[in-house]
């Protein structure tokens, strides 16, 4: 295995000696146990036809690999995952989701960086936005390439293009698979060690492969999207941490019965340590959202997030996040007509405990819950998950 790999690297995989690789490879397993409250996201009182209200425990088995390659500057990682579900009743919706991750750090010296990316994700189809009991995959494909450029000592220039693919397995959600691509560049002035001022220009475009040309219905057949956006952080010192990414975006089709956007988007993000054990951090956001959803073409979400850690010894952590915000259903074909277009207040909370009875070993429970009010009716529901994960915990080394 040795072998090969370093052959790899004399054909050019990484610059250098084959000499001085470092191999590091990683394994990890997990077991997890939960409740639902409500499998399918459905109201108390489902309306005609649609899901109904139904709870089950889930159990999962799942575990994974990091490989890890090194010589001088130059790093490949490959990491891979993958669970398996299976529900207590529900026994239709057993499946195995995955993940697989690969990623190439490379470096001339300290002037030129860059990471390039390729992934591929599988996963249940989120059952908020379906109103089928059938099971679904989403698969999502990713490729990025970010370089940076350091002109200065403090001053450097970035460009980062990034292609996204998703793909339904179910033929009545194929109309959302969707192909987006991006391109972004910027500056990046550095301050101080903890403070800097940038600015970005992002340009984006995507498509609807399998959806049928129907110009004049409102429905998004394709979309361009710009941002320019201002980026700033400011840390006066180790204790507080003030980042700020703040842009003005625009989203335009070639059918004029599809609705434009133009508006600030962004996120403000301030974190405190209030001693050497326990932190918060709030977030304000808005932003714009790819969603699978025949009312609407996209999602415009703004709310506050605080999340709250406190590192009560080296075993034992605790973590807790509220969430409230406002989801507008923008672009609404169906409802624009009649001046409601669908708009939802949702509410969330998370709490975690992380305890380490051994070096590797880790014990999780937590639990969520989340509750969705719409002025849409039949689209209000709540749930809450609980369970334990007990995890081998592949980061960590003697």
């Amino acid at each position: 295995m040795r072998r090969l790999i370093e052959a790899l690297c004399l054909l050019g995989l990484f610059p250098g000696l084959a000499s001085a690789l470092s191999l590091e490879f990683k394994p990890s397993a997990h077991a997890e146990v939960q409740r639902d409250s409500n499998i399918y996201r459905a109201p108390d009182l489902p309306p005609p036809g649609a899901p109904p209200k139904v709870a089950d425990v889930i159990t999962t088995l799942g575990g994974g690999a990091r490989l890890t390659l090194r010589e001088s500057l130059q790093e490949l990682e490959v990491q891979a995952d993958a669970d398996h579900d299976q529900y207590r009743q529900l026994s239709s919706l057993d499946n195995t989701r995955y993940g697989v991750d690969a990623v190439a750090r490379l470096a001339v010296g300290s002037t030129l960086r860059s990471n390039l990316e390729a992934s591929r994700k599988r996963q249940l189809e989120n059952f908020a936005y379906t109103d089928s009991t059938d099971r679904g995959f989403i698969t999502t494909d990713m490729d990025s390439a970010d370089l940076r450029y350091a002109l200065a000592a403090r001053m450097s220039v970035s460009a980062k293009f990034t292609h996204t693919a998703t793909a339904a397995s179910r033929p009545s959600s194929r109309d959302y698979d969707l192909n987006d691509n991006a391109a972004e560049v910027g500056a990046d002035y550095q301050r101080s060690g903890f403070s800097s001022l940038g600015f970005a220009v992002r340009l984006g475009e995507g498509e609807y492969p399998n959806r049928p040309a129907a110009p004049g219905s409102g429905i998004e057949q394709s979309y361009r999207q710009q941002t320019a956006l201002v980026r700033a952080r400011y840390a006066p010192s180790g204790l507080s941490d003030l980042n700020l990414q703040l842009g003005f975006t625009g989203r335009t089709h070639d059918d004029p019965s599809v609705p434009d956007f133009h508006g600030l988007t962004g996120r403000i993000s301030y974190l405190r340590k209030s001693s050497g054990k326990a932190q918060w951090r709030i977030d304000a956001y808005r932003d714009l959202y790819y969603i699978a959803d025949a009312e609407a073409n996209y999602v415009e979400n703004m709310g506050l997030r605080l999340a709250v850690d406190y590192q009560y010894s080296a075993k034992l952590a605790l973590a807790m996040a509220a969430e409230q915000y406002r989801a507008n259903y923008r672009g609404t074909p169906l409802f624009s007509m009649i001046g409601t277009p669908r708009k939802d207040d949702i509410s969330a909370v998370k709490v975690g405990v992380e305890y380490r009875p051994l070096y590797r070993m880790k014990v999780l429970p937590q639990w969520r819950w989340e509750q969705r009010h719409s002025n849409q009716p039949g689209r209000d529901y709540q749930f809450s998950v609980a369970g334990i994960d007990l995890a081998y915990d592949y980061g960590r080394t003697p």
